[in-house]
């Protein structure tokens, strides 16, 4: 695809302007609510997600096309604009990276492909999206109507990747975790690992742990792919577990969930059946909860992309730190006491750790981008698709500083420079021997005893010449 629109319409600058990003915005919500009922049953058709599942995903896309919008704001950004010319430093300006690639994931792809497309819009951005020649029916669909809600000369969909010259130029959105990749990068590869503590709330942790396995086919990046049980929470939490596992997996009223019309692949649970490593605790059609017995089983470091729960034990919390494998993790969940919590959480490396619950909208969509801040309202932060560009009118202290000392002027505020960097860094207020550590309270005890030993001794000592004087008087 022809791709010299994009390069020419950012030359041009026009995506900087708020107006214009603002306008966009209202024909994209036009056109996705006008089509809503339309994609609604591409999601069902590839998915086979339930209509509550396929509901919320529609809705948090939405949010996030809102919340995006909401965030511009053009009296501020004229404010901003202004200062130099106003004689006032400009830290703060940004401006967009110029053109985002972005590859969407096809777990809950609605709501993947709106999220990354608002956020690098309200940046300020050109936009190609790569929506690869599929059987599946949403990508069709949205090949059909994301063209009529934004600009051709600054929006494109292409089926194919561009040559490397002009990705190199490109800001990257890579939600399917390809390795080798510059940019926005979120980690599909990786797992997701939940550990529930003796110290845990047991019921509780198994219905979100469940709800978070068996929701939206098993595919999330932050299913979690693994549980380590404490070895004492272990049979409560099993029980727990299949309890939630049968509710969950049966509708109203009894009758079997609605699965995807594909034809089913061979699975986890296949292979699981020939496997002595682990054994089946419970299973249905498609679904199972499966204990990994051996520490060596290689499902320890599988990453799962269907409805099975995998449940291993471990016999203490430096014990579930050591069978994360020392791998950087996507998410980790942590089910404990606040001070166990604390201590699981930093010593696993995790791009992300969640106490004591799993955030359900973060089970739709793709993996937070690697090294990149968590943002609480939308999945990806507008910043992270600007670029600093700092205009500054007013000399810094530094500067004005520096400027001292090389002009050899004012000698002396030279000279008060230079004692200045010479003096003494500040006290850490902390007073001598007030932390006592491991050591010092050996040594306490110990001396404690001695003079415990030593005041008995005494005490006993005089005692008895108190007696013997008087017995002689």
């Amino acid at each position: 695809m022809d791709l010299t629109r994009i390069v020419a319409a950012n030359l041009d600058g026009r995506t900087q302007n708020t107006r214009y990003r603002q306008a966009e915005f209202h024909r994209l919500q036009a056109v996705l609510v006008k089509h809503i009922a339309d994609i609604q049953d591409a999601i069902r058709a590839d998915s086979g997600h339930t209509q509550q599942e396929i509901r919320a995903e529609v809705v948090l896309a939405l949010q996030e096309l809102r919340t995006h919008y909401t965030s511009l704001d053009l009296k501020k950004d004229l404010e901003i604009e202004y200062r130099i010319a106003n004689g006032k430093d400009n830290a703060e300006n940004v401006q967009g990276a110029g053109i985002v690639y972005i590859v969407p994931s096809t777990h809950t792809l609605f709501f993947s492909v709106i999220s990354a497309l608002t956020a690098a819009l309200a940046a300020g951005n050109c936009i190609v999206l790569e929506l690869p020649q599929t059987t599946m029916a949403l990508p069709a669909l949205l090949r059909q109507i994301l063209p009529d809600a934004l600009d051709h000369d600054t929006f494109a969909i292409t089926s194919q990747r561009p040559d490397k010259s002009f990705l190199d130029k490109a800001l990257l959105v890579v939600q399917t975790g390809a390795d080798g990749s510059h940019g926005l990068i979120s980690p599909a590869g990786s797992r997701s690992v939940a550990i529930v503590d003796r110290t845990a709330r047991v019921a509780e942790a198994a219905q979100s742990l469940v709800a978070a396995r068996f929701a939206l086919g098993g595919r999330s990046p932050y299913s979690p792919d693994v549980v380590l049980v404490n070895e004492f929470a272990m049979k409560p939490f099993v029980e727990a577990v299949i309890q939630h596992a049968s509710k969950y997996l049966a509708g109203e009223n009894g009758e079997a969930r609605q699965v995807s019309t594909s034809p089913r692949r061979p699975g986890v649970l296949d292979s699981i059946h020939k496997d002595r490593t682990a054994r089946v605790l419970v299973s249905g059609s498609n679904w199972g909860v499966v204990e990994v017995q051996d520490r060596n089983s290689p499902l320890l470091k599988k990453k799962i992309d269907e409805k099975v729960l995998l449940v291993h034990p471990v016999t203490s919390l430096d014990d579930a730190i050591d069978v994360s494998f020392n791998e950087n993790l996507a998410a980790v969940y942590a089910f404990a006491a606040p001070a166990s919590a604390k201590y699981l959480t930093q010593f696993i490396d995790a791009d992300i750790s969640w106490v004591n619950h799993v955030p359900s909208h973060m089970l739709i969509g793709p993996a937070l981008p690697r090294n990149t801040p968590y943002s609480p309202q939308t999945r990806y932060a507008t910043s992270q698709f600007q670029k600093p560009r700092a205009q500054l009118i007013i000399p810094s202290a530094t500067a004005n500083a520096t400027q001292i000392i090389l002009g050899n002027e004012n000698t002396v505020r030279s000279d008060a420079l230079w004692r200045e960097a010479l003096a003494p860094l500040p006290s850490t207020k902390q007073r001598p021997g007030f932390k006592i550590g491991f050591f010092e309270q050996g040594i306490i005890t110990g001396v404690s005893l001695t003079l415990i030993s030593l005041v008995a001794t005494v005490s006993t000592l005089g005692y008895y010449t108190w007696t013997f004087v008087k017995l002689r008087g």
